[in-house]
């Protein structure tokens, strides 16, 4: 409750019980609540309404997979979806038709990605937005206030997210209905796999593998909850692989990004790498003089050991790199992006 500036009156808050994913914050009851006081001051009291995620059990990491590399699908809807989506990230939704499947990254007005997306359009009015399940929350906090301005929704489902070996004829996502209700989504990943995007009243059964070797397969840095705010797209090579478009108009941090595109050069980029012991996204890469020269982006257990994306220092990689954090040395490293790219060259 609240209390008036004389401390004298109390107004209550009502608040009505989630009856989905989204949930209004507290609304004022007030027109029978009012105080005279306010009245007299000539207040005036607006409501307004934004979509806050409500977690429930259905958004709890997926069985067999660990709770930081978790992902989840949210449904954005409204008139100006699309709009919405082109104006806040990296990528071009100006022309997208149902099916089309795109990378983006939304990013902090330094640049920094808040997180990485894959989008399916899947009517002028909704698009699906896949992501890590702690990093979208997060970020659906972030654009609560932008969400409220554009007229759109952004809500948590219950499907379940899965990758198989497999491919596609197309490019585009595979959409399919039960009656008028979409069930399964199916989109051509790197590497040779397929995604799937199940609602839990779909048919079809899936054995997934492991849900991050395909992106460490496939060079497709992830955003988790520990890296988000700490890297340039170019750090992640996400202007190498689509997920950037140099061509579309503004959107938050584009001005950084176009600059360090157009005139300088990435400091730190991707690579692949190895090593035996357990990592977290995040753990900080030293030399051999303990300077600082990347860090960790992703990791999965493969085949005995870590197979890891790092963030580097390209000549870093000529001599020894090594965990900060019990100093164990990285092998097998190599980049994930052409040397003779015009990005990575001097200027």
């Amino acid at each position: 409750g609240l209390r008036d500036k004389w401390g004298q009156q109390q107004i209550e808050l009502q608040q009505p019980a989630p009856a989905g994913p989204l949930c209004p914050i507290p609304l004022f009851s007030l027109i029978h609540q009012t105080p005279a006081a306010l009245r007299s001051k000539q207040c005036s009291i607006g409501l307004y309404y934004f979509a806050v995620p409500i977690v429930t059990n259905s958004t709890l990491p997926q069985s067999g997979i660990p709770a930081d590399q978790a992902d989840t699908v949210m449904r954005l809807q409204g008139t100006a979806a699309a709009d919405f989506l082109h104006g806040q990230t990296t990528a071009d939704f100006k022309t997208c038709v149902p099916g089309d499947v795109r990378y983006a990254a939304f990013c902090n007005p330094k640049g920094r990605v808040l997180a990485d997306i894959l989008a399916v359009v899947v009517s002028d009015e909704e698009v699906l937005l896949r992501g890590r399940e702690a990093v979208m929350l997060k970020l659906a906090d972030h654009l609560t206030p932008y969400l409220a301005f554009s007229r759109c929704t952004l809500s948590l489902t219950d499907w379940l997210v899965e990758r198989t070996p497999g491919t596609q004829a197309e490019s585009q996502a595979a959409l399919e209905y039960d009656a008028e209700n979409l069930t399964l989504v199916t989109i051509p990943i790197e590497a040779g796999y397929l995604e799937h995007w199940r609602s839990p009243h779909s048919s079809r059964n899936h054995q997934p593998s492991d849900q991050s070797w395909p992106d460490v397969l496939g060079n497709r840095a992830r955003i988790e909850l520990q890296t988000v705010g700490h890297y340039l797209p170019q750090d992640l090579n996400y202007d190498l692989n689509g997920t950037v478009s140099f061509s579309k108009g503004c959107y938050t941090g584009q001005e950084i990004i176009a600059r360090l595109h157009y005139r300088g050069t990435p400091k730190r980029r991707l690579h692949r790498a190895q090593v035996a012991s357990p990592v977290t996204s995040g753990d900080a890469l030293i030399d051999a003089d303990d300077r600082p020269v990347g860090s960790i982006v992703n990791h999965c257990h493969h085949s005995g050991h870590s197979e890891l994306l790092i963030e580097l220092v390209p000549t870093a990689m000529a001599d020894a790199v090594t965990l900060r954090a019990g100093g164990e040395a990285l092998t097998h490293i190599s980049p994930c992006h052409d040397d003779k790219d015009q990005s990575t060259g001097s200027r």
